[in-house]
Parts: structure tokens; sequence; C-alpha cells
């Protein structure tokens, strides 16, 4: 049981964090021991199973209470502790609680904090306050005894500020499925409209209802109750209520409210709808520019990325393309472009030779300087080697090099993992990230590789040929001559062996 939820809590192969940032088993390996030797037994990692579990739950819940909450104010009479606003809230303390064990994920999601003070000042500096807020039962708290023109619910709208945990539980939850950013952005935009009318609809029946205890004397003759059902809520249906507020909100929004005589109106009704007719206003303008955004994005993305991968699943189709090889030519295209497209040649060709280098060093100097051969040599030449890398992708079971073929480049791993296989045939080694293998080609160009090397998993590397080493070499002819006296004595020492 305790080794069943530590695998819960750990991060997980198949969550799109670990696909996006973690990338090779390895670093998996290696993210998980850190979670481990923490000690902490009760510790989530932001790419766990239990805290997308946890965040799916949330989200729907969080959405179905955001539907059901607003409606309280159309009974007559509403219960102040009703019982499944009191559930809503003490799932938002345990969402509380769950942040403050769950590791903290930077904004560019490679960084993951998991020291647990640190988790918490982060968090207190955070969203702490707008979640703690939003948890309180605040609607237990009666502003006026008089049930009939109900106050209390006036308290709701401080749940709106769990909105900002919920964007981040949808942002989890479509990248997990793997929505295109088409659909992600259609779906939130309709359900946000949801939302916001409804939450609208309830404003403009709360404030009155607020109000009304300040116009007890003269309240039947008042328009302003008489319109929006305030004066009859005994009376009228929770549906009857609903659908007016409803319609004359929608009529505030988009500016197509009917007339009435000014002399009808109340400053704080004026007030009121003026306000709301902006907010509204803004909202569908804002929303109607997303919309165009996405339809103007979607175009570029069926041009782009989509578009291309339709092109490459019709050119299968038309070649017969058995389905194990479509499958292994798509992992390629999502691992290489994570559902983004890009021309890295045309990018590479649009920025300067030094930015190039600088692109190089930053992914591929640590790579280098793992080999021996590479660590006494000047600063100077090994920005040359690096910058003289190729980069190189690799599927799951595809032969890097072979047994008894001459070797012609070293291959460093950037990320993935490798089979070593001798020449009988057996498996005696893995080679991970920052490892590297066929350094000796280097020394002794054409030498006969003694192993075969094979992709385990979607494998990057960077790769540097016998030819360019030789080319990078060239301005330090007593670093050629000292390899070349080392490769030498390295076969002597072999043939007296023999």
């Amino acid at each position: 049981m305790y080794y069943t939820m530590r695998e819960l809590m750990l991060p997980c192969e198949w969550h799109h964090g670990t696909f996006q940032f973690i990338r090779s088993k390895k670093s998996l390996q290696q993210e998980r021991g850190r979670q481990v030797a923490l000690g902490h037994w009760l510790l989530w990692h932001p790419y766990s199973p239990i805290k997308y579990y946890w965040d799916c739950m949330q989200l729907i819940v969080s959405y179905i209470l955001f539907l059901y909450i607003p409606l309280q104010v159309f009974y007559h009479c509403p219960n102040p502790y009703d019982p499944i606003i009191l559930f809503y809230d003490g799932l938002a303390f345990l969402d509380i609680f769950s942040k403050f064990i769950t590791g903290y994920c930077h904004e560019d999601g490679k960084k993951v904090t998991l020291e647990r003070k640190e988790i918490a000042r982060l968090y207190l500096k955070g969203m702490f306050i707008f979640d703690f807020l939003a948890a309180l039962p605040l609607q237990c708290i009666k502003i006026f005894d008089d049930c009939k023109y109900s106050t209390h619910t006036m308290w709701f709208v401080f749940k709106l500020f769990s909105l900002m945990s919920m964007r981040k539980q949808w942002q989890n939850f479509y990248k997990q499925m793997g929505l295109s950013y088409v659909a992600s952005v259609g779906i939130t935009v309709f359900m946000r409209g949801v939302l916001f009318f409804h939450w609208m609809t309830y404003l403009l029946y709360q404030i009155p209802s607020f109000c009304a205890h300040y116009y007890k004397d003269n309240l039947d003759s008042i328009s302003w109750f008489k319109r929006l059902h305030v004066t009859d809520s005994a009376s009228t249906t929770v549906f009857q209520k609903y659908m007016s507020n409803l319609y004359l909100i929608c009529g505030l929004c988009n500016g197509s409210s009917h007339y009435s005589p000014m002399a009808d109106f109340l400053i704080p009704e004026m007030l009121v709808n003026s306000a709301m007719g902006i907010v509204g206003l803004m909202f569908l303008t804002y929303s109607f520019a997303t919309l165009l955004r996405l339809a103007i994005y979607g175009r570029f993305e069926v041009l782009l990325y989509n578009g291309r991968l339709k092109e490459l699943t019709d050119y299968m189709v038309f070649k017969g393309l058995p389905k194990t090889l479509q499958r292994k030519i798509q992992l390629f295209i999502n691992y290489k472009f994570y559902e983004h497209y890009f021309n890295e040649q045309a990018i590479m060709n649009t920025v300067n030779e030094q930015i190039k280098q600088d692109i190089n060093m930053h992914c591929c100097k640590k790579l280098v300087m793992n080999v021996p051969i590479f660590q006494d040599m000047p600063i100077a030449l090994i920005n040359t080697i690096v910058f003289s890398l190729t980069q190189a992708l690799y599927m799951p079971g595809e032969t890097i090099i072979k047994c008894d073929q001459s070797g012609q480049s070293i291959y460093l791993i950037y990320s993935g993992t490798v089979a070593v296989i001798n020449s009988t045939g057996r498996e005696v080694a893995h080679l991970r990230d920052g490892s590297y293998f066929g350094e000796a080609a280097l020394l002794d160009p054409g030498v006969l590789r003694t192993v075969t090397i094979i992709a385990l998993e979607i494998t990057e590397m960077y790769k540097l040929s016998t030819k360019d080493f030789q080319t990078c070499l060239q301005p330090y002819p007593h670093l050629k001559r000292r390899l070349e006296e080392s490769s030498t004595k390295h076969k002597r020492k072999g043939r007296r062996r023999e």
C-alpha cells in the first residue's frame, strides 16, 4: 500500500509535463530520485498521477458548483447552510492543503521546487489569499435577518476568486488530453461565456434584493423590483425569475435592451445597468477578438503543423506504408515538434554566427566536456567543436552503429537511452543522458566498431564526424600531433597484448 501511494505521488512517464520537460527515462529517474531523497512521505510532484487526477476532479466539481451556486439567489428564503455549498467549501480547503504539499512548478515548466518550506513560501506569496477567500463559508453570515430578500447570497462573489485555480487545472487537463490550441481555446471561450452570463444574471437579481431592505416603505411601487420579480419572489418560479433576468442581462450586454422612461429608473438601478452594460460589452468584445484570433490562428495551424501532418499522413497512405511504420513516423514528428511547427533551418539562418554558437554552447558544451579527450583542450577549440556538432534523432529499435563497421563519428547522448551489444549478440550495458560512444573514430579514423548500439527510446544525439574534428584541429598542430602519438601508443599496446 505504501509503495502504491508513493508511485502515485512521483512523476510518471505518461504525464504531458514529463513528456515536454523531463523527456528521457534517465532524467525521469533522476527527478523521482530527487523527490525520494527529500524524505517527505506526503509530497506530490506536479507531474504525478495523483496531482493530475485531483485537478480533474476539482475542475469538474468546481464548474458544476459554479453553475449551482448563483441559482440560490432566486429561491425564496434560500438556506445559508446549504450542504452542497458547504461540501464545496470543504473541498476548497482540501485543495489549499494539497498545494502546500505539491511541488511548485515554475512558469518555464523545467524547474520544479520540491522543498516544503520553499513551496509554502511561493504559494503564500502567490495564490493563497485568493484561494483562502474563495474557500471561506461566508454565506453563513446574514447581513439582514429577513430571508424574503436574501442578502447572505451576496458573499457568493468571493467564490469567483477560485477561477484562477480553475484556469491552471483546465490547462493541466487539456494539455494531457492532447487538445489542439484551436480546440482548447474554443472550449474555454464557450465555458467562460456560460459562467459570465450565469453570474451576471445572479448579480442583476442580487443587487436589487439587497437594496430592497432600504426601500421597504414603497417597495411595491418601484418598477425596478417589479421588473426583476423581486417583490413577487414567493409566487414566481425559479425558472421564470432566472429566464427574465437572463433576458435582461443579455440585452444590457449587447446594447439591445428595451426602452423604458427615465422616470421609472432609480439611481442605483441606472448605476447597476450602466456598469453591467459596460462590463458585458467589454467581455463580448474580448470574446469576439479571441474567436477572430482563433480563426486566423486556426488557418495558420492548418497551413503549418496540421497541414504538413495531414500531407504526411496522406503520403503514407498513398505509399501503402504499414501501420507500425506510420505510427513510428507520427511519433517522430510529435516528439520533434511537440505540436508546433517551426522551420529550424530558416530560424538558424536568421540569426548571426555568434548567436548560433551561443545556442549550440548552451545545448552541447556539457556533453562535449564529458569526453576525456576534450577536457584539456583550449576553450576556443571546444567552441569550434561544439559549433561543428550535428543533431540526430533515433527512434526506438533503430541501429545507430553496427559491429565490425568502420567508425566515422563520435556520438553524444543529449536525451534518451541506448543499448550496447557486443559481437556475440549479448546486451552488456545501457547508456543514457550525458554519455558518449564512438570516440575511437576520432583518434583512429576508419577503426572497426567492436559493439552494436541500438536506441531503446526516442534518443536525441549530437555527433561529430572525424572529418569535422580534423578540420577543427588544423589551427592546433601541436594538439593534432599529441593525439596522433596517443593513438599510436594505444595501437602498440593493443598489439603487445595480442
